[in-house]
């Protein structure tokens, strides 16, 4: 598990998701050919080339009429989903079908959008719209038991990464129950309507790839709770309204809707106010917005960079603002590597003329209700960036709160926000304690701690231990040892929170 982690921990979400959609589409291609689906690969392949060539132009006219990046990825995204929700053509009228299907889903990006944020999944409501208006409806061939060990496979590892095995479990644990409930009620063969919904159904692709695509799904875990919930009632063969049966993309539409109602997502240009080197491989960006962000001191976005040649890991990633919601600028801080992505090479080069558009506000890594409740807060390099932001909020509101903070660097230098983090412990009363991993660049007047953070030091500094709420933020591997650690302390898994987003790398 460590070593399938690391591999998912280096790979960004949308080029995870790309390569599950591609071998299931080359599983589908060689079951075809050994005659397992009703279609041949030729068909398939065909489809699947036309889709792409359609969604890949759409989105690059449509990106340039509304004079936003465009996203190559979510285009190859979307017509990968499409060919395996809609049958493969077999004829010109079937080509019909899935060319209109492709230019409705890039369209309904740009067109069906509120404050430049896209409502509907739109492979999702592509479909719905075809079916009602030239008939041309989805017949999720991927929900077969043939595809199913590599639809198991593909959406584990989904799952995994997005960190949303819950959310994936709760929606297929609701269809199923409601479905036997439904069985039962009607006087259906229970055994039947399981091993359809199991077996014949999209329901684990439908999970683990559309429920959880993070920009139209709830921000927090409690929304995506309910709405795994909902979409997982309304995806039940059985429900109905006279004679308008319920389908899987009218379920993720109708979820889709309700929940933009309740936390309306939007997205905003950012444009450079200033550049400040806070460490030797640390930049703290500094950005206007075109409008005000209101979001929870903690939580993340989602960032567009347009740039030339982009490299396999794209042209999107997530940030933890930095900012507190009572400034008025966005603040990222973002460690460079010798061999970094050619997005972050284009952030480095940014001037004031770029911009950078922000959206899709989420997480949950945020401070509790009660301002009594004690807190540690356990930062690894860059993952100082929520604490920041909520340390920030705390100090402009005048808030005290019970707070340690342990922050671990490799080097001294490598130290940012030390302005905050002083005012934070002069004005507020946090404990701060630095810890220095590497003992050979221990400087000599140093007075912090050495060493990762272990058992020994958290019981060595922290006396009260198991009273307080922990929150990890860092790199991968050293939130899997805080977290080892503090379970090895007996400290409940309720207590400890971990910031994270799709698409670390």
């Amino acid at each position: 598990m460590k070593y399938i982690d690391s591999l998912l921990d280096r790979t960004t979400m949308y080029r995870l998701v790309l390569y599950v959609l591609i071998g299931q589409i080359a599983m589908a291609t060689m079951l075809a050919f050994f005659n397992l689906l009703h279609f041949s690969p030729l068909a398939l392949l065909v489809s699947t080339a036309f889709l792409v060539v359609i969604c890949w132009a759409m989105n690059t006219i449509c990106a340039r009429v509304f004079q936003v990046p465009a996203n190559i990825e979510s285009a190859f995204i979307t017509a990968l989903i499409l060919a395996l929700i809609l049958d493969p053509a077999q004829s010109p009228g079937g080509l019909q079908v899935i060319g209109w299907a492709a230019i409705l889903a890039m369209a309904s990006k740009y067109l069906l959008a509120i404050r430049h944020a896209h409502i509907f999944n739109p492979a999702a409501i592509a479909v719905v719209i075809t079916a009602f208006t030239i008939g041309g409806s989805a017949s999720w061939w991927i929900g077969t038991a043939s595809m199913l060990p590599v639809v198991l496979i593909g959406g584990w590892l989904m799952a995994r990464k997005l960190r949303q095995e819950e959310m994936v479990l709760l929606f297929c644990a609701v269809a199923l129950v409601g479905t036997l409930v439904l069985a039962l009620y009607s006087g259906k063969t229970l055994s039947t309507e399981l091993s359809y919904l199991l077996f014949q159904s999209p329901l684990l692709f439908f999970g683990s790839i559309m429920l959880t695509e993070p920009l139209t799904a709830p921000p927090t875990r409690t929304l995506r709770r309910l709405n795994a919930a909902l979409v997982g009632i309304l995806f039940i063969p059985l429900i109905h309204i006279g004679s308008l049966y319920s389908t899987p993309e009218l379920a993720l539409i109708t979820g889709n809707a309700l929940f933009y109602l309740v936390s309306p997502s939007k997205k905003v240009l950012l444009k450079l106010n200033k550049k400040l080197r806070l460490a030797p491989q640390i930049v703290d960006f500094v950005f206007k917005p075109s409008q005000p962000l209101a979001f929870t001191p903690g939580q993340y976005m989602e960032f567009t960079l347009e740039h030339q040649r982009p490299d396999s890991r794209g042209n999107r990633r997530y940030f933890t603002l930095a900012s507190s919601p009572t400034e008025p600028t966005v603040r990222l801080g973002v460690r460079f590597y010798k061999h970094s992505s050619s997005f972050k090479r284009a952030l480095y080069r940014m001037d004031g003329k770029a911009r950078l558009v922000a959206g899709q506000i989420a997480g949950d890594f945020t401070l509790p209700d009660d301002p009594s409740e004690k807190l540690v807060f356990i930062a690894g390099g860059i993952g100082i960036t929520p604490f920041r932001s909520m340390l920030k909020y705390l100090l402009d509101t005048q808030q005290r709160r019970d707070i340690v903070l342990i922050y671990a660097n490799k080097t001294a230098e490598e130290i940012v926000y030390r302005d905050t983090l002083d005012a934070a412990h002069s004005r507020l009363g946090v404990k701060i304690l630095y810890t220095l991993t590497d003992p050979a660049a221990v400087p000599r007047n140093w007075t912090g701690c050495v060493g990762r953070v272990n058992e020994q030091m958290i019981l060595r500094t922290i006396p009260d231990y198991d009273e307080r709420t922990y929150y990890l933020s860092g790199p991968p591997e050293m939130v899997r040892a805080s977290e080892q650690a503090l379970k090895n302390m007996a400290v409940s898994g309720h207590q400890v929170k971990k910031d994270f987003f799709p698409g670390l790398v």
